[in-house]
């Protein structure tokens, strides 16, 4: 999180959420990324370049700090349809039903939008990186990768977008707020679709998952590595070897380790404080396991909803709030957002602190122990994730 301090712009890496808009959007080139052991990035502000403009601190989304208490409230009266691509292939090869990128297509083939920015699959770490695709070359489409489970800085080639008159943004909520902060007035048009995420990971999750699946990862960048795909919820491959994702993630992400210092911070999974149209998300417990998978696609405009409605290659099926509502996870997206002030130093309620406190030494022991530990067969993993309590989830029920 970048923020103006004593006449000063600082850096508070605890804050971060590596979305990286703040080098593209400095008119003077002040600021420059710094890789870190877990593959995240310290950012530095080179004092004599800058002029103080405040448009970094401006565009940051850790900056964003205003609590909507009606957050939940108007969630029942939501578009909610479970949605796929009508290509078996394309379906099963996709995270969750390749509901973004046939979005994607639809948007581009039929002159909705000039661009989309999105992700598109790179060689090296982090395998991914911001892209502005247009119709122009359309085949880049199958080139956008499935869900990505460490952070990639995605908005660092957003001046892509300047000649996009009407643009659509595909990403986390912090990524997208950042491209509104940044040029949501530059566009006749900005549609946002958002990638529903509580939380990104540094690469030590991975490395975690990696010794779980009996191999490791190098530190040059050049390991094979994909999330996702091969029906529902699919499988991680790292380096020839595969598993289930729901059971190589569920320690990682049951008991939040790992996780960029900045999601923290983040209490809007859904992207709903910035004027979201679509959320994309898994279809958690309102689903079985199988070969080819869906979207849960949440609309909250109306041309959310008519994006849905009227994309010929997307199979839809509407569900009411509640066939939907065991798959929006609401208990803990609550209880993150009850964490935010604690993470940001602010005021906060006793138990909260409490939970924080344990929370904050909790996760420093687990990733110390299973860092280190050497591997053991996964049915110990899944033994210990039962058994060891969540902390913060006792104490914020």
């Amino acid at each position: 999180m970048l923020q103006l301090k004593d006449n000063n712009i600082t850096f508070d890496y605890a804050l971060c959420q590596q979305c990286g808009i703040c080098q593209p959007i400095c008119p003077k080139g002040a600021i420059s990324f710094e890789s870190i052991g877990n593959k995240l990035s310290h950012i530095n502000i080179d004092n004599e370049k800058c002029v103080m403009c405040g448009l970094c601190v401006k565009t940051c989304p850790a900056s964003y700090n205003h609590h909507n208490p009606d957050y939940f409230d108007d969630l029942s009266n939501k578009g909610y349809f479970l949605c796929w691509n009508d290509n078996d292939s394309i379906r099963r090869k996709a995270s969750s039903g390749g509901v973004a990128r046939t979005l994607i297509h639809d948007a581009l083939a039929n002159d909705k939008v000039d661009g989309v920015y999105s992700l598109i699959s790179t060689n090296d770490f982090p395998y991914a990186e911001g892209h502005l695709f247009t119709k122009d070359k359309m085949d880049e489409i199958n080139q956008i990768p499935n869900s990505i489970y460490h952070s990639v800085m995605m908005c660092r080639n957003i001046k892509q977008t300047d000649n996009a008159d009407r643009l659509m943004a595909v990403g986390t909520a912090c990524q997208l707020r950042a491209i509104e902060n940044a040029i949501g007035n530059k566009h006749k048009d900005l549609i946002k679709v958002c990638i529903f995420c509580k939380q990104q990971k540094t690469i030590q999750s991975t490395r975690f998952m990696a010794k779980v699946m009996g191999t490791s990862i190098g530190n040059n960048g050049n390991d094979s590595i994909r999330y996702r795909g091969e029906g529902w919820p699919g499988q991680v491959a790292i380096n020839g070897k595969k598993m289930r994702w729901n059971k190589a993630a569920t320690i990682p992400f049951g008991r939040r380790l790992w996780t960029v210092p900045g999601c923290k911070v983040c209490g809007d999974p859904f992207g709903k404080d910035y004027g979201a149209d679509i959320s994309l998300m898994d279809p958690w417990d309102i689903r079985k396991e199988n070969d080819l998978g869906e979207t849960l696609v949440i609309t909250h405009s109306l041309r959310g909803a008519e994006m849905i409605k009227g994309c010929g290659m997307l199979k839809n099926k509407q569900l009411t709030f509640n066939e939907a509502k065991p798959a929006l996870d609401l208990k803990d997206i609550s209880r993150k957002r009850q964490m935010v002030d604690f993470f940001r130093k602010g005021e906060c309620k006793r138990k909260v602190i409490i939970a924080g406190k344990c929370e904050t030494l909790q996760t420093r022991v687990l990733e110390g122990i299973l860092g280190k530990m050497p591997n053991v067969p996964y049915l110990l993993y899944r033994a210990a994730n039962k058994i060891i309590p969540d902390l913060r989830n006792l104490i914020l029920h």
